[in-house]
């Protein structure tokens, strides 16, 4: 995660010096982390951050236990050059984890089955689910 945050530390802060409250590199691992974890809205990854500050500012020492909020997090995703972003974030992809051949990569995808749904009404959904996983090592 160190090297993450030193290439996050690289990307050209666009932010005027004004009002600034936190680095760009926090509210960049804090973006990438929580999209991540499924995340999408800018509501949502503000929601996630302010939830977990305590732990978002004991990993990143965080000083004070600030994170950034929806409105930061939304400039930022507006004025980040993101090809550039996504070309340093798949550089350091590729270094830390693209070599390793100890690793079996997995991918998964899930959907429901809506039409086996039985009764709308009540809370206790008995539909299918269905649930793919693959091994990249053996397709």
């Amino acid at each position: 995660m160190l090297s993450l945050i030193e290439k996050l530390k690289q990307v050209k802060d666009f932010r005027k010096d004004q009002g600034k409250r936190h680095p760009l590199w926090i509210v960049l691992i804090v973006i990438i982390l929580v999209t991540m974890l499924g995340y999408s809205g800018y509501r949502e990854l503000g929601e996630f951050a302010k939830n977990n500050r305590h732990r978002l500012s004991q990993e990143f020492n965080i000083i004070p236990e600030r994170v950034p909020s929806y409105s930061t997090i939304r400039r930022v995703m507006m004025g980040v050059e993101w090809q550039s972003l996504l070309k340093m974030f798949n550089e350091w992809a590729l270094q830390e984890y693209g070599q390793r051949s100890d690793i079996n990569w997995l991918g998964i995808d899930g959907k429901s089955l809506k039409n086996t749904l039985k009764n709308p009404n009540n809370e206790q959904q008995n539909f299918i689910m269905f649930v793919s996983l693959f091994s990249q090592e053996s397709g």
